[in-house]
């Protein structure tokens, strides 16, 4: 292990709950450094496959890496149990079954210099399509948070907390912020709010380093939720304080918009799941209540329509009709289980 002497600047925190077969990918990308002043702590969640086996055989091989093993509760539950045992005085989250590009660490350890976050943009490698691609945000040093918001939610970097530096000293500053247990599938949204709030300044970096692999239906994102819209509303609310917290909920109110709605919609997919679709009722109750409510009629007024799917949704909310808008996307929502279903099959055999 690592003499509690030494100079950790770096500590990155690995949940790992079911990941065996993309483990060693991630683990072996991020050892690509030359630096010695970081630890990786793996945090098996109670994790019912060979994962903790693993972590343990790398724990072995390497003084750097330390192992947490505790009862199941969850990727925000692992997360703040590898942050209040970390050493370094930053901190870096990964998903387990993501990677890293070479020199990642020795990269992330040359900007840790003081800025209570460090923001930098990743690339997306999507399995279904294989094809990989990256994001950009304006690289500036010691920003204020309001400034680094506003460019992170104009390039999709502002939710994820696996694509940051957080520095130690604002997190563990009273109240300490955490991770909020149970809030999946939106823990890092709660969490980043918490840290803009009480960041002092903020770096963004435009130089992608993290590989987000976006497994298909198989993911977290991708999975069934029954409370997904209750959960969705208190994740608008996180959103809205945040931005009335840093002054900018007027001048940048089309953003705050946009983003609201996309959770709004992002309810939708959620109720025509082949294997757990809500009944007609309960998807027309909850149009019902989006057409209510005055809070979406202004958001719709101000989002910009930049999008095909956003287009849409302003011409069928548009209609005020919770039953065309339901007929619509029953369509649409079969339309996509089916065909794109058979269009991976036959990619699968063309190849």
């Amino acid at each position: 292990m690592i003499p509690i002497g030494s100079t950790i600047v770096l500590s990155v925190i690995i949940p790992v709950y079911n990941v065996e077969k993309h483990l060693s990918a991630c683990i072996d990308s991020l050892m690509r450094c030359k630096s010695d002043a970081y630890e990786i702590i793996l945090v098996d969640d109670g994790s019912p496959d060979g994962s903790p086996a693993l972590c343990d055989e790398y724990e072995k091989r390497f003084d750097c890496i330390r192992v947490i093993h505790k009862q199941n509760g969850g990727a925000a539950s692992a997360r703040n149990e590898g942050a209040r045992v970390a050493r370094g005085s930053y901190l870096c989250f990964i998903d387990s079954d993501d990677y890293t590009d070479e020199g990642f660490i020795d990269s992330m350890i040359g900007y840790c210099t003081g800025d209570d976050i460090v923001c930098f943009p990743y690339y997306v490698d999507d399995e279904q399509t294989h094809s990989v691609r990256h994001n950009s945000i304006a690289e500036m040093q010691s920003r204020p948070a309001a400034e680094a918001v506003r460019e992170l939610e104009q390039n999709g970097g502002l939710n994820m907390a696996w694509n940051k530096l957080y520095r130690v000293e604002m997190l563990r500053r009273e109240p300490v912020v955490e991770f909020l247990l149970h809030s999946e599938p939106g823990e890092d949204l709660i969490f980043n709010c918490g840290c803009y709030l009480r960041a002092q300044t903020v770096t963004t970096v435009n130089h992608p380093y993290y590989h987000w692999v976006r497994r298909g239906e198989d993911t977290l994102a991708n999975q069934f939720r029954r409370d997904l819209n209750e959960k969705n509303k208190m994740f608008i609310e996180y959103r809205c304080r945040l931005y009335e917290g840093l002054g900018i909920a007027e001048s940048d109110a089309a953003l705050l918009a946009k983003g609201n709605l996309g959770y709004v919609f992002s309810c939708i997919p959620n109720m025509y799941r082949k294997k757990c679709r809500f009944p007609r009722r309960e998807r027309i109750a909850l149009y019902k209540e989006i057409l209510r409510s005055r809070d979406v009629a202004r958001w719709v007024e101000l989002a910009p329509a930049d999008n095909s799917l956003m287009k849409q949704f302003k011409r069928l909310y548009g209609t005020h009709s919770a039953f065309l808008i339901d007929s619509y996307y029953s369509a649409v929502m079969w339309g996509r289980g089916t065909f794109d279903k058979l269009w991976q099959k036959i990619r699968k055999r063309m190849k």
